[in-house]
């Protein structure tokens, strides 16, 4: 686990001073970069440079390219604007054009006092579930020949929700040759392909 960010008192003073002006507070306050700067690089290792919802590789990304998310939005849930398990990194495709300010991933939309506990979210949490408990990502590519799978562990109900929530299904390489009126892929027949892609269905390459 990588060592959470240390904050000065310039912006811890700039917390304090956003949360009252309210969540506009977040893209106006220029005091709150260093602080912006520090929460993306430690989001970034704790999800191993993968986006926290669909878990594609960031790795080598701008991070102009990545979105801070709040799991709870800012806007609607203020106190927790800048709380750590609320907090996380993820591509602006999961962040922007399918989340947004959505609640339809909570269990009720009214939430206790102390809401950032697991049971209360039907997606997997980037901060308080495992993902890889719920649902996997299979990729593997071998020069311009790519396969990448979700594959949801059990059954899970967080790691099927995750799926269709996110739309993992458009992200998996088979969705992605249908819509483009390709012909039935031949990744498989393969051969360095198809044992990568065994190997790692079975946990032995991670």
């Amino acid at each position: 686990m990588p060592r959470r960010p240390k904050f000065t008192a310039v912006e811890i003073s700039a917390m304090r001073d956003a949360s009252a002006r309210g969540h506009k507070a977040w893209d106006e306050n220029p005091k709150l970069k260093t602080l912006k700067d520090k929460i993306k690089v430690f989001g970034k290792i704790k999800a191993f440079n993968t986006c926290c919802y669909c878990m594609r590789d960031v790795h080598g990304e701008f991070n102009m390219v990545l979105d801070i998310e709040h799991v709870l939005p800012k806007s609607k849930y203020l106190k927790y604007m800048f709380t750590g398990k609320n907090l996380a990194v993820s591509c602006k495709r999961c962040n922007m054009d399918i989340k947004g300010a959505d609640l339809g991933f909570l269990v009720s939309s009214s939430l206790p006092r102390r809401a950032l506990r697991s049971r209360y979210y039907k997606f997997v949490h980037p901060n308080l579930d495992r993902y890889d408990s719920h649902i996997i990502r299979l990729a593997v590519q071998r020069g311009r020949t790519m396969v990448v799978k979700y594959e949801v562990v059990n059954q899970s109900r967080k790691g099927l929700f995750t799926y269709e929530y996110f739309e993992l299904e458009k992200l998996e390489r088979s969705s992605f040759d249908k819509a483009q009126g390709l012909p039935p892929r031949t990744e498989l027949k393969d051969k360095g392909v198809r044992k990568a892609f065994d190997l790692i269905s079975k946990g032995l390459v991670r």
